[in-house]
């Protein structure tokens, strides 16, 4: 399989423009969603080893624990892996030792933290991104962050059960506490000025549960 080639670019000058083609994941950048009225939900239908949502994360393994003709034969170690439409991430699903396992890689991960780096930079330096949401003073801000589609996976899985942002970021607390991981365990990530978020909910910290791959099944 070839390889993706080149990385992004990012020009700075007197006027930030985000690289909207390239956004990791969405909405993250938009914290109105951290308000009061938050309607009722069963949170735990999106959970990846629920069973009751299949995603891209999970659809190999509900197709294989319902099909026992086919979970007997592809047992033995075995691997496959798949770029996405943009080729550049590519995903491996494969058995090692009798157990499944998914690893993910984004190959433009750190172009992705040296944008981040750069925004961060003109930021701090005051200059404007038309782009950027509308602070409660009716005033631009600035970009929160640009993360990865792999660490937004790596933290839901680590931290939520699974849970994906899209869910995630319908919940205020939820979303607090992962703005709260993002700006600690991967600030890398963060396009705020001085790579602090003014995160206007106050939330604990997630208890992190460890890294799961989610082929449960029901």
């Amino acid at each position: 399989m070839k390889r993706p080639s080149g990385a992004f670019s990012c020009e700075l000058i007197q006027v930030l423009y985000p690289a909207a083609k390239y956004k990791m994941s969405l909405d993250q950048n938009q914290p109105e969603y951290l308000d009061n009225t938050d309607p009722e939900k069963n949170l735990d239908y999106w959970r990846q080893d629920h069973g009751g949502t299949v995603t891209t994360h999970n659809g190999v393994a509900d197709s294989l624990l319902k099909n026992d003709q086919l979970y007997r034969s592809m047992k033995g170690d075995w691997s496959r892996s798949a770029w996405n439409a943009s080729q550049n991430i590519r995903t491996t699903t494969g058995r090692e030792d009798g157990k499944f396992y998914i690893k993910r890689e984004q190959m433009n991960a750190e172009a992705v933290a040296r944008r981040c780096q750069e925004y961060r930079k003109a930021a701090e330096a005051g200059h404007p991104d038309p782009l950027a949401p509308i602070g409660d003073d009716g005033k631009l801000t600035y970009k929160w962050m640009d993360l990865p589609n792999v660490v937004s996976i790596r933290i839901s899985d680590q931290y939520f059960g699974g849970m994906p942002w899209a869910a995630i970021k319908h919940d205020r607390m939820l979303k607090a506490q992962f703005y709260r991981v993002v700006e600690r365990e991967y600030n890398q990530y963060v396009c705020y000025p001085n790579g602090r978020l003014p995160i206007p909910v106050d939330v604990p910290y997630p208890t992190k549960v460890g890294e799961q791959r989610f082929f449960k099944g029901h």
